[in-house]
């Protein structure tokens, strides 16, 4: 008896489902990417900074400069002066705010001064807590003045001349204090208030 050879059929291939073959390619690719991202990683280090080897900065200290009076006040035309004469001098208030316009101030009230009280000395710059620096500033036109910190608003200052007061400072005597340092407190570990 022969043996005859039977035809060899092909097998048919199995199919893959066409879900499977999509997902089997996005698997390799991502698999590509985060090798390539993880080799890249390696060569170049991590994206992320090295906070270990960069020391953080330290805060600037609150420090004293010098900074001349100038720089760091207002200017007279900044600054609103309520002008009153607490004397007996008769005319003094009016004389004065006109001094102090030719200097650059702007002038509110000009009266008698409605604390009503007596000055001994040259007199008193009256002031709430806005206005500490214009108060300064005028300080430098009247030296002598006592200044007198109150509980209100707004950066008007008054001037209430008492019975020394002998006029405005001669503009040398202010050009040579608002050109010569002071001492300023500066940097960021100052307390809060001071520039």
């Amino acid at each position: 008896m022969s043996l005859r050879e039977s035809p060899v059929r092909p097998r048919h291939r199995a199919h893959r489902p066409r879900w499977l073959v999509v997902l089997l390619a996005a698997v390799a690719v991502l698999v590509v990417v985060g090798l390539v991202y993880g080799i890249l990683s390696l060569v170049r280090g991590s994206g992320e900074p090295d906070t270990a080897a960069e020391p953080e900065p330290t805060p600037t200290p609150c420090e004293t400069v010098l900074v001349p009076a100038g720089d760091v006040l207002p200017t007279p035309a900044d600054v609103t002066v309520n002008v009153y004469n607490a004397t007996g001098t008769s005319g003094l208030a009016s004389k004065t705010a006109t001094a102090l316009e030719k200097q650059g101030f702007a002038t509110g009230k000009v009266a008698n001064d409605p604390a009503d009280r007596e000055i001994p000395g040259v007199g008193e710059i009256r002031f709430g807590p806005k206005a500490a620096e214009e108060a300064q500033l005028l300080l430098i036109y009247v030296p002598g003045a006592e200044l007198v910190e109150l509980q209100r608003k707004g950066q008007k200052v008054d001037l209430a001349m008492g019975d020394a007061f002998t006029g405005l400072a001669p503009e040398q005597e202010v050009n040579a204090a608002l050109s010569s340092p002071s001492p300023v407190a500066s940097g960021v570990g100052c307390p809060s208030g001071t520039p």
